[in-house]
């Protein structure tokens, strides 16, 4: 969509769609429309017209593994990848039909398989009707590659970016990453993994047998409307966060995986644009943890639970070798009680389910596979701050927390509106209403300057009503602490997003080591997507 439109224009507009495809209705259309869908507490709470949640132990489709992607080498051994942003239709829930988009197919994307080192040429098509860029997260790469919301690509145009990623293998991934249309944009389905290779889990012995005993799971909530299209931003407490009451795992709901007994590598991406989740295997069981977002930790750290933030990744393996014939289930708490995730006065959200089940294991046959689980992974990082401290600080919402909420619900002035799949609202990304600093995200200020070749200190502290995941482009940072104390063991590798709870401070170590220059900055913002969409974001150059 042109951004010179008329804002109010967009928003006729944007309602007569919605109107006609029975779509969601955008934020901001007025109390009418609330009225419209039930009532201002319907708008409020959501949920009256949405497709009814299924309960727990459905399990009945199987899961899907995304296709990997290898790339073509050329005469000069680059690696060609090819991705088309477009749009189709997926079974998200049995039975339903949703428009969506997706990259190569309907829904979220290929698994691209990049080996550590080896040069690459990416070709992105973008065939939707509305721009759109590609983001390479996790990525050490320089800023004029990063894709971020500077490197925008025209509907129908072709960006190839050309880099090489020398960093630790790891488990990355891809999405979009438009200024103010992030969080519709990844919700309509938007996103892949990115995994570098270097060999090192083979040579370690872990599973890496790709949708056999290593699966990537994407882990995403939805709210569909009864005629099963996605809704967007339809109540007030939407602003927080979207958040939805239908739980996917790589786009289908509760799907069932077949499994080999044995050691079962999981590598898990938090996909949603708000939810936390807080998982467990169902039966209580230990798992090791032997990753998080960059790469393999020093030594797997047991655990039983795991919080994981949106954008955050973790990998994790459970030993299944005497567990032939049983099934297990991998289940989210999002009602546990976690210190410092929120604090009145908040919203009570219909969507903050408690418990709720994801996935079901299937333990079959072993697989001849000779996977294990080695005592130690890889050396710790041992990085030194030489460059002085620099503070951020995650500040409240504009407005009046609720009352300010309720006037961008009644049309405050900022909110802009792009077609989605099956009418569904871009939202009213573009509103200054969350903060670092005091400051909003404006794509002509550079924030913050760095230097290449040193590693900074930066002590982000969270001053708001609810927890943040704090996300910084180009580099690979290492918790120092938090709040004064060291990192939880499973913390203590590399990173590109921290979860920084309420009135905490957290520091961070990060190295740059690739330049990033006024025209095409590094981003460092909040993960909640509706958060970056309308403010919390920063830029920042290296050179």
């Amino acid at each position: 969509m042109n951004r010179s439109e008329d804002i109010d224009h967009m928003r006729r507009r944007l309602l007569l769609q919605g109107l006609a495809a029975g779509g969601a209705l955008a934020v901001g259309l007025g109390p009418r429309a609330a009225q419209a869908q039930g009532g201002m507490m319907g708008g409020m709470m959501g949920g009256a017209q949405n497709v009814a949640a299924a309960g727990s132990g459905v399990f009945s489709r199987t899961l899907p593994v995304p296709p990997p992607l290898h790339g073509q080498a050329d005469a000069q051994g680059v690696l060609h990848y090819a991705l088309r942003a477009g749009s189709g239709h997926s079974e998200l829930i049995g039975g339903v039909r949703t428009p969506t988009w997706g990259y190569n197919g309907a829904l979220l994307g290929p698994t691209l398989r990049i080996p550590r080192g080896k040069p690459v040429q990416m070709h992105i098509t973008n065939g939707l009707g509305v721009p759109t860029t590609l983001h390479w997260h996790g990525a050490q790469v320089p800023g004029k590659v990063d894709g971020g919301p500077h490197n925008l690509i025209a509907p129908g145009a072709v960006w190839a970016p050309a880099f090489t990623l020398g960093q630790p293998a790891g488990t990355l991934w891809y999405h979009p990453h438009p200024h103010t249309y992030t969080g519709p944009q990844v919700y309509a389905g938007l996103g892949g993994f990115l995994l570098i290779d270097d060999g090192e889990d083979a040579r370690l012995g872990l599973p890496h047998t790709y949708g056999v005993d290593d699966l990537p799971l994407a882990l995403q909530d939805r709210r569909l409307d009864a005629s099963g299209h996605l809704v967007y931003m339809n109540r007030m407490p939407d602003m927080m966060g979207m958040k939805g009451d239908r739980f996917l795992v790589n786009g289908v709901e509760q799907p069932h995986a077949e499994v080999p007994a044995g050691w079962l590598r999981l590598r898990l991406l938090n996909a949603s644009n708000e939810r936390i989740y807080h998982l467990a295997v169902a039966d209580g069981r230990e798992f090791h943890v032997i990753a998080g977002d960059a790469g393999l930790l020093e030594q797997p750290v047991p655990l039983r639970s795991l919080l994981l933030a949106p954008a955050e990744r973790a990998e994790i393996v459970v030993d299944l070798r005497r567990e032939q014939g049983r099934s297990l289930v991998l289940r989210s708490d999002s009602g546990a009680v976690v210190p410092g995730l929120y604090s009145m006065p908040m919203p009570v959200d219909a969507y903050d389910r408690g418990r709720f089940d994801l996935l079901q294991l299937r333990v079959g046959a072993p697989s001849g596979l000779s996977a294990r689980l080695p005592e130690r992974l890889v050396p710790a990082p041992t990085p030194r701050a030489d460059e002085p401290a620099r503070g951020f600080v995650r500040n409240g919402m504009k407005g009046g927390g609720m009352m300010g909420m309720m006037g961008m619900m009644r049309g405050g002035s900022g909110g802009r509106a792009a077609d989605g799949p099956g009418g569904m609202s871009m939202g009213i990304g573009g509103r200054d209403l969350f903060a670092i600093d005091g400051r909003y995200m404006r794509m002509n200020v550079i924030d913050v300057k760095t230097a290449l070749g040193r590693t900074a200190l930066w002590r982000v502290h969270n001053r708001s009503t609810m927890a943040h995941p704090f996300h910084v482009h180009g580099t690979s940072f290492l918790i120092r602490s938090r709040d004064g104390n060291a990192p939880p063991a499973h913390e203590r590798g590399w990173k590109d997003v921290v979860l920084v709870r309420r009135g905490e401070t957290v520091e961070l170590l990060a190295p740059f080591h690739h330049r990033a220059g006024a025209a095409h900055p590094y981003m460092y913002h909040c993960h909640i997507l509706e958060h970056e969409d309308n403010g919390m974001m920063g830029q920042f150059t290296v050179t």
